[in-house]
């Protein structure tokens, strides 16, 4: 089961330390709503030299949910030849052309646990925001690309702040949210489509384009599409993240919404009306899993079960007999 518990024992978090500069507070007043650089001290750190994050790699394997911790190569390889081409991989990334991934970090090394608190109380310093008292999830993952590798057009649900550690890569961040996305576009992403977001030729020029380099970090705020493309060196960057309760109750609402629109309804979006947005809510909530390992489980179980086509169909028609109206729920 996923333990988010420990996010909000206030017994185990450290006071800030200054891994990201507690000196530079005027961009933080824009949390989750704007992107915006900043600089830490995390550049060359002993627990992101290539040597370091290979052996990680082997705890990460080591976890039952590694479809969901690594992300790299064939996962139906034999464990132990996994892990030893996983190693190999990273510590050839400079010759052989690959994106890797290692994820929840702070779940498999005590290392990396005590490194995320403390990046965790540097945040709230500087936003004077108790975020670990209100998230409502949060991790941190390691990104290892070869030279000159672009990330395709994507958005997240989550609150991230990538961190340059080796390396240089172009990070263009656009406008979170409708600003940028349409409602279908966010409905898709959020029935488990990651790369839901559509690519448009006027957005070539548009949005901030942020160089990072080792020590240098950007903020980008939840559902803030972006473009990434690593330079001419190995690129070593870390992401921590975390989730606010109420982007997992929007969420809910948009995997109705994309339900209904694919019964031909045309769903309001949320914040039009509460008491819609709550019936929408309770309904995925209740199909969701009880115990879930992982945050994808707590995010996607709901409409992974209500989109079985018998149970849509039955589901859809109690919440729209019974709270909405079907052509303007």
């Amino acid at each position: 089961m996923l333990d988010t518990a420990r996010y909000h024992d206030a017994t185990r978090r450290t006071a800030p330390v200054g891994l990201i500069d507690l000196a530079e507070r005027t961009p933080w007043a824009q949390l989750d709503e704007a992107a915006f650089a900043f600089r830490h001290r995390l550049a060359e750190h002993p627990l992101f030299t290539l040597e370091r994050l290979a052996d990680l790699s082997s705890q990460v394997l080591d976890r039952p949910d590694i479809s969901r911790a690594f992300r790299g190569a064939d996962l139906q390889l034999p464990r132990a030849e996994l892990k030893r081409r996983m190693r190999n991989s990273i510590l050839g990334v400079e010759n052989n052309g690959l994106w890797l991934s290692l994820h929840y970090l702070d779940e498999v090394d005590p290392a990396y646990e005590r490194l995320f608190d403390q990046l965790m109380a540097d945040i709230e310093d500087l936003a004077g925001v108790p975020v670990r008292e209100r998230m409502h999830w949060g991790s941190m993952s390691v990104f290892m690309n070869a030279p000159g590798l672009q990330v395709p057009y994507h958005f997240d649900h989550e609150t991230n702040f990538l961190m340059q550690i080796r390396g240089e890569k172009s990070v263009r961040l656009y406008p979170k949210g409708r600003a940028t996305l349409c409602e279908e576009e966010i409905e898709d992403f959020y029935r488990s489509n990651a790369l839901a977001g559509r690519y448009r030729d006027e957005l070539a020029e548009a949005g901030t384009l942020f160089t990072l380099t080792p020590g240098v970090g950007v903020h980008h705020p939840p559902l803030a599409p972006h473009l990434i493309r690593n330079g001419r060196e190995v690129s070593v960057s870390l992401a921590i993240y975390y989730v606010m309760s109420e982007m997992e109750y929007r969420a809910r609402v948009y995997q109705v919404n994309f339900c209904m629109r694919k019964m031909g309804l045309h769903p309001r979006p949320p914040g039009e009306s509460a008491w819609v947005d709550a019936a929408k809510e309770r309904l995925i909530r209740a199909l969701s899993m009880s115990h879930p390992r992982t945050h994808d489980e707590m995010l996607y179980s709901g409409i992974q079960r209500l989109m079985a086509p018998a149970r849509m169909a039955r589901a859809l028609g109690r919440c729209v007999r019974g709270a909405l109206h079907p052509a303007s729920a």
